[in-house]
């Protein structure tokens, strides 16, 4: 609420004692008092609280307003369709034009119903006549406030308003009212005056513009957030909202929202305390919102939505009005204004409003509870999705590590947890929807426990399931899989997380020995690794718990012998190129006699044979518990695949062939580019460029290669000036100190499978600088044995800029006075700015000068002579 103080007071009722005047209402609910108390708090009515606020800045509820001044406000619907069309929702061309027309319903009487009634005191000026069109289009006001709130969600909700018939539409039918002097003096006076004029019915909703200068607003609403029609702001008593007149009729723009609106959706439930953004006080504190502001409630303001937004209902329909309701939200299970039976599209008093479509994405989660530990129950979540947005994701998962679900990216799955434990958890699904907006929905799951359940368990192995004592067929010495199958013998279902205990002994054990313990997975199957090369008894059984009985022991009896095997195989690409992955498939067979056992964990070899005889090795593989097995190879050459079992002692050999491959050699794809192709000799140029593998068309980086970087000088050699290495996407860039000119090239080497590729990336030059030197002497004359400080700067230009020449071994040189002959004496090398400086001796009077030269990419240059005389 942008302007905080428009509603000057609002009483919060509570029916602790039924008034006199309300005896005819005496099946109405009864509520607990919960009125806050504090010195702003004071009863106006059995059962009710009254709190009073400031006026807004500019508005003063105790100055008469003039009736023209009246008749100029136009009430609440044009900022209502505007603040509406902002968010989205179209208006038609004739919503720009202020209107008194509301929603015609029935015989405009009977129902619950909205009564609007201008009330003054005997002895002061009656002004209804004069207002009677101008109340009119107030409550119309009132009505496009709701109904555009409504449109937010989807949904259609119009104010039931007592009506009259004009111009062939409905109008609010005004009561002209008068009431005993001192009536207007507080709000449970006027309430009382009203009253005893016989307006008390239940099933309405009294909208009172009150012509005094006490206040500005007030209305009743008890405050309990059932949410079923049953509530006592729905119908259970009469109740009233009074405006007086310096707040009437504002809700264009000018002085903010309808205060009108504001007091009459007090009195439909707005906004209960226990709302996510409710005050204590009856308002909400999540801006902007017709029914928000700094009450004194407790909470501190925050702008939540646009400022659109205070001219609608419920910054985003969470808290009081949303005709689509986020499933699961805390407006979706308790009170909402939308349901009220005073508006049409509302409740019937059985059941809530029709529904609107979402505007966000919701979800309702479902899970089938309680459960039993051990055994699967259903858990499914229904999304919400706004118009043309689908699921893209759903994930499931819970707070019990031991929990597993059978679809766990699927709307509907199974969730299982441990025989275990019997702890109440939680299951969460998580939504992503086709705009990337998640929601996470949570559900507890709890487990029912009792009288121990009955379950059967069952031994098998090496695929075989026998009866009870019988006997199965294993592969002498080999691993085989033994199995303990435990079911729920009520359900049938699988029982997870049952721990089952396995025993062994052969005809020369005289006692069982362990063959070790498992838990059950979720097929409710327990397995081990056994071998055997004699005739072995296994027994199995499950310990009794809480939630089951004791099962077994069941025994089998397994018999060793050697297998006779044989194996499929096949490859799923017969074209490929070097390396390029491809699968090798198949199954190996094992049978004793006419028996067919399941060779599990059986490992094969997987070879090629080229068009010369060389075999070579691909890789290796082992059988899964049916038998089949699967590995992916990277072949490097042509040639035959095959799949080769080794003969043992549990196995026979086996060879398959999977099939010829052809193994072709890639392209090589390499690119480049250089950010400047002339610089000063030195300067740095960056090479970039690509290095991808065509594979027939399929296009991919060459990641962690090394490119080098060459240049070749005209009628020269190629000179490596620099290097990089790719990224994963291919990739490369290096920073290169340009010293030679040229042609610059970018060359991969090449490796086994990928050829070496090269390209020319254009003409580079690395041009000479032009040089200057300056110097001085720190004296022109010096004694025998004494010395001169030579001081000065280098510096060097290319393509009109100068900088200086740093880090350059420059010459010192003499030549004695009438000689013909120069001499280098010592050197300086040039700092980072540029300067040197140079300490000589000298042993006859003549010249000292300071040179830059033989210094590649570097013209030369010397100083001016600087006679020194030696005396």
């Amino acid at each position: 609420m942008a302007v905080r103080r428009v509603v000057v007071a609002l009483a919060l009722g509570v029916a602790v004692v039924v008034p006199s005047a309300m005896t005819q209402f005496s099946d109405a609910p009864v509520q607990e008092e919960r009125c806050p108390t504090g010195d702003t708090l004071g009863w106006v009515l059995p059962g009710a609280c009254e709190h009073v606020d400031e006026a807004p800045a500019g508005v003063d509820p105790t100055e008469p307003v003039t009736t023209a001044e009246l008749r100029s406000r136009d009430g609440g619907s044009a900022g209502a369709w505007a603040a509406a069309e902002d968010l989205g929702v179209p208006a038609p061309v004739q919503a720009a034009v202020a209107s008194p027309a509301v929603a015609c319903d029935g015989d405009g009487t009977s129902g619950f119903r909205t009564q609007a009634m201008y009330v003054v005191e005997a002895g002061r000026t009656n002004r209804f006549a004069a207002l009677q069109s101008s109340f009119q289009l107030w409550a119309a006001g009132v009505d496009d406030v709701v109904n555009r709130s409504a449109a937010l969600t989807g949904g259609v909700r119009r104010v039931r308003y007592v009506t009259d018939t004009a111009g062939g539409s409905c109008v609010a039918k005004v009561l002209n009212v008068t009431v005993p002097a001192g009536s207007m003096s507080s709000f449970n006076a006027t309430i009382s005056a009203v009253q005893a004029l016989g307006h008390t019915a239940a099933n309405r909703k009294y909208l009172m513009w009150t012509d005094a200068s006490v206040l500005c607003g007030i209305a009743s609403m008890y405050p309990n957030d059932g949410q079923s029609q049953g509530n006592p702001n729905n119908g259970s008593y009469a109740q009233y909202a009074r405006i007086d007149s310096g707040c009437w009729g504002f809700g264009d723009g000018a002085a903010q929202h309808s205060v009108e609106a504001h007091e009459l959706v007090h009195t439909f439930g707005g906004v209960m305390s226990t709302a996510p953004h409710g005050t204590r006080a009856g308002h909400c504190w999540d801006e902007s919102d017709t029914m928000c502001y700094a009450d004194g409630g407790g909470f501190a303001m925050q702008q939540i939505c646009v400022p659109q937004r205070e001219y609608l209902l419920d910054c985003n329909n969470d808290d009081y009005f949303s005709t689509y309701p986020d499933p699961g939200s805390w407006l979706d299970g308790h009170w909402n204004a939308a349901d009220s039976r005073f508006l049409i599209g509302g409740g019937d008093g059985s059941g809530g409003g029709s529904l609107g479509t979402p505007t966000v994405l919701g979800a309702t989660i479902a899970v089938n509870n309680p459960a039993v530990p051990g055994l699967a129950t259903q858990a499914s979540v229904a999304p919400s999705l706004p118009s043309g947005r689908t699921v893209t994701t759903v994930a499931w998962k819970s707070a019990r590590k031991d929990c597993s679900f059978s679809a766990p990216t699927q709307l509907q799955t199974d969730v299982v947890c441990n025989a275990g434990a019997a702890t109440a958890t939680t299951v969460t699904v998580t939504l992503t929807d086709s705009t990337g907006a998640t929601r996470s929905v949570t559900s507890p799951l709890t487990f029912a426990t009792g009288t121990a359940r009955a379950v059967s368990i069952s031994l098998g192995a090496a695929g075989q399931s026998p009866a009870d004592g019988g006997t199965a067929a294993v592969c002498t010495g080999a691993s085989f899989p033994l199995t303990a199958t435990v079911v729920d013998s009520a359900s049938g279902q699988p029982v997870k997380g049952l721990t089952t205990s396995l025993t062994k002994q052969t005809a020369t054990m005289t006692a069982p020995a362990s063959a070790g313990s498992a838990v059950t997975a979720t097929s409710g199957v327990a397995t081990v690794s056994q071998t055997a090369t004699t005739s072995t008894t296994y027994r199995a059984r499950t310990a009794a718990g809480t939630v089951y009985a004791a099962a077994g022991p069941v025994a089998l009896v397994a018999a060793p012998s050697r297998c006779t095997t044989s194996v499929g195989a096949g490859v799923n690409l017969d074209e490929l190129y070097h390396a390029d992955p491809v699968t090798v498939s198949g199954t190996l067979s094992a049978t004793i006699g006419a028996t067919t056992v399941v060779p599990a964990g059986v490992s094969l070899a997987v070879r090629l044979t080229t068009p010369a005889g060389k075999v070579l090795t691909l890789g290796s593989t082992k059988t899964t518990a049916d038998g089949s097995y699967s590995v992916v190879v990277k072949p490097t050459a042509s040639g035959t695949v095959t799949v080769v079992l080794a003969a043992g002692t549990a196995y026979t050999g086996a060879t398959a062939s999977a099939g010829a491959i052809t193994v072709a050699v890639p392209a090589t794809l390499i690119t480049g580019a250089v950010d400047r192709t002339a610089v000063a000799h030195g300067q740095t140029v960056v090479v970039s460029g690509t290095l991808r593998r065509d594979a027939g068309g399929n296009v991919t980086p060459l990641g962690s290669r090394s490119v080098a970087l060459t240049v070749t000088p005209a009628g020269g050699t190629a000179v490596r000036v620099g290097s990089a290495t790719t990224k994963a996407d291919g990739t490369f860039s290096a920073s290169v100190a340009l010293k030679v000119s040229g042609t610059l090239a970018v060359a991969y080497a090449g490796t086994t499978g990928q050829p070496a590729a090269r390209t020319d990336v254009g003409a580079v030059t690395a041009a000479t600088w032009s040089t200057a030197v300056t110097a001085s002497a720190s004296t022109s004359s010096v004694a025998p044995g004494g010395f001169v400080t030579l001081t000065g700067s280098a510096t060097r230009t290319w393509n009109g800029s100068t900088v200086p020449a740093a880090g350059l071994r420059l010459k010192v040189t003499f030549r004695a006075t009438g000689s013909s002959t120069t001499a280098v004496v010592s050197s300086a090398t040039t700092t980072t700015s540029g300067t040197f400086t140079a300490r000589v001796y000298p042993k006859a009077s003549g010249t000292w000068t300071v040179t830059l030269s033989d210094i590649a990419g570097y013209a030369p240059a010397s100083s001016a002579a600087l006679p020194v005389s030696v005396s």
